[in-house]
Parts: structure tokens; C-alpha cells; sequence
């Protein structure tokens, strides 16, 4: 847990191995964006696939995405997607569209 004057503002998964370590997504959506080329094979995404925050629908947007705007334009499609969910209330998910990459708790 990270605290600023007794506020916690950040709070972090205890890892138990040494010199490990875990990428969040959320962290890295402002420099994919602007380099979505790197998003397929990003450590990144393998992290989040594996933690259940990206799931399988966010794979089947991310292919129709590829479809509509290509292999260069569709990785960019999906995480300005991710990103507008920031900005939405919870109640504004949808069941179709899940919010698993946004910030947690």
C-alpha cells in the first residue's frame, strides 16, 4: 500500500519471489496508445490475460477492431477503449463490455 499524509492512494499485489515482478496494465495504456505495435506482445498484456483482468471479450473486440481497422490501427481502437473506461461511472459497464483493465479498488 502506498499512503500520502495517511490517504492511501495506491495498493500494490505482495509479490513473495525475489527480483520479481508484475506490470499493470493500466499503468502503460497512455504509451501503447502511441505505440500500439508493442500491445500484442507486451509483457504487459501476457500479465494481465494471466491475472483475469483481460478476458475473453476483450479479445473478441480486440479482433473485430483488427477487422474494421487493421493489424496497425485496431491495438490502438481497443486501448482507447480501455482508457475511456476511466472515465465512466461503474454503472455505466456493460455486461458485453467489462471493465477488468481499469484501475482496481
Amino acid at each position: 500500500m502506498v499512503y500520502d499524509q495517511n490517504v492511501e492512494v495506491a495498493r500494490h499485489e505482495r509479490l513473495i519471489a525475489k527480483g520479481a515482478g508484475r506490470l499493470d496494465l493500466d499503468h502503460y495504456l497512455e504509451v501503447l496508445v502511441r505505440k500500439p505495435g508493442t500491445f500484442p506482445g507486451s509483457t504487459t498484456l501476457e500479465q494481465a490475460r494471466s491475472a483475469g483482468r483481460f478476458i475473453p471479450v476483450h479479445d473478441a473486440w480486440w479482433d473485430q477492431a483488427r477487422k474494421i481497422h487493421g493489424e496497425r490501427d485496431g491495438p490502438r481502437a481497443l486501448i482507447e477503449v480501455v482508457l475511456l473506461g476511466r472515465h465512466l461511472p461503474p454503472n455505466m459497464s456493460s455486461p458485453a463490455w467489462p471493465q477488468p483493465c481499469g484501475p482496481g479498488p
